[in-house]
């Protein structure tokens, strides 16, 4: 074949790169801190093309950075399940247990839809609007001459 330039790289290639990269990429490094702690800056370009092609080697990387926070769900929901089952069992639940299932109701995605951005609709009769509107109104011209008096009353005149 007439090929001109470097021949690509190999699937088997970038698995090895990833195998590389993976505890680094794991534990919350960017792309190119990963790439840059195994040494394989040479290969950047290469690197980061195969990534924007969003394939297996894009869809790899991103598990490797999602580790962490599966991590942290997976101990969470433990947490919570452990609470659960005590109320199962009618135990005592600690201050700090409540405080998981408040901080994983409050934080967790699944969690949202039920705690979140909750508005109760309360319906009242438009004549209580009407007074509640009309006790706050405000007389500016009165207003605006007191302020100017005061204005007048703390002005240096010298």
């Amino acid at each position: 074949m007439n090929d001109i330039g470097r021949p690509e790289h190999t699937a088997e290639q970038y698995s090895s790169w990833l195998d590389e990269m993976a505890p680094y990429l794991k534990v919350g490094y960017s792309f190119y801190s990963a790439m840059d702690k195994t040494s394989l800056l040479r290969h950047k370009d290469s690197m980061y093309r195969k990534y924007r092609l969003n394939d297996w080697f894009c869809e790899k990387i991103e598990a490797h950075r999602r580790y962490p926070g599966e991590v942290v769900n997976s101990i969470f929901t433990r947490l919570i399940l452990s609470v659960d089952e005590k109320i199962d069992k009618g135990q005592d639940i600690s201050v700090e247990e409540w405080r998981n299932v408040r901080f994983f109701a409050e934080k967790h995605r699944s969690c949202q839809s039920d705690f979140m951005n909750k508005a109760e609709v309360v319906k009242i009769e438009p004549d209580r609007i009407n007074r509640m509107l009309d006790g706050l109104e405000t007389d500016y011209n009165e207003l605006g001459q007191k302020a100017q008096a005061v204005l007048e009353a703390t002005s240096c005149t010298g």
